[in-house]
């Protein structure tokens, strides 16, 4: 079974349309959203139609409640209230009615699927963690393998004698461990932090217990257009203009 996991789309239909042709042209058998798929970018309603319409289950981003739910969306401030304002006004009733039925975690074939960190945070970031409480939430965690977003950069964690370790994540597939544990971070669809505008998504396959890194690319400019053109605040768009 091969499942390509993807995370914070962002409302970015450029990114989100050339990965979904990407893992089409990779085979994978079912694909699974980490959430956000909203805000920062143009198109969140858009996003959340081909969601619908391909069938990809979903877990609950923090944009997503905050879309749903007054007071966590008067948590926010600035800039990412403003985006967060913006795509929650073009959510038609048919989407904030897919939104309101997510969950905040999935599990399926010995994976857990959340966005922020294990095992039900929508808000935790996976860098804000102390090493104890990463050593926690493994012995915790019934899965062998959990698939994060939120931070929207690429990283893996491995849990091993009582141990979390680091370990490099690129194009080269990762043989995954039977008897140890990971925490995958799976990077950014649609606003990648690491310095590189391109769409990233992974890939597990569980038959060959390999993890593999998608570095698709796109149409960035347009995509950055349309955000300045939507009204949402500019530095959005710089982060993913290759000229911004």
């Amino acid at each position: 079974m091969r499942t390509a996991v993807i995370s914070d789309i962002h409302g970015n239909l450029e990114a989100f349309t050339s990965v979904l042709e990407d893992i089409a042209d990779q085979q994978a058998d079912g694909i699974v959203s980490l959430g956000d798929n909203i805000g920062y970018g143009a198109d969140s309603e858009s996003v959340i139609q081909l969601l619908i319409s391909n069938g990809i289950p979903s877990v609950l981003g923090n944009h997503e409640v905050a879309a749903i739910n007054d007071k966590i969306f008067n948590w926010y401030r600035g800039d990412v209230k403003k985006a967060i304002q913006i795509a929650r006004a073009g959510l038609s009733e048919d989407s904030l009615r897919y939104l309101k039925k997510l969950k905040i975690s999935i599990s399926d074939s010995g994976c857990l699927f959340v966005h922020g960190f294990p095992p039900d945070s929508f808000r935790l970031y996976l860098d804000q963690v102390s090493d104890e409480q990463l050593r926690q939430a493994f012995f915790e965690m019934k899965e062998d393998l959990c698939f994060v977003g939120h931070t929207h950069k690429l990283r893996l964690l491995v849990y091993e004698n009582n141990q979390v370790l680091f370990q490099q994540m690129n194009q080269v597939p990762l043989t995954i461990q039977k008897d140890k544990k990971y925490i995958i971070n799976a990077g950014s669809v649609g606003q990648p932090r690491d310095g590189d505008a391109c769409a990233k998504y992974v890939i597990w396959d569980s038959q060959t217990c390999q993890l593999e890194v998608r570095t698709v690319e796109y149409d960035t400019a347009t995509a950055a257009k349309k955000i300045i053109a939507a009204g949402i605040p500019s530095r959005f768009a710089a982060l993913i203009d290759k000229k911004g």
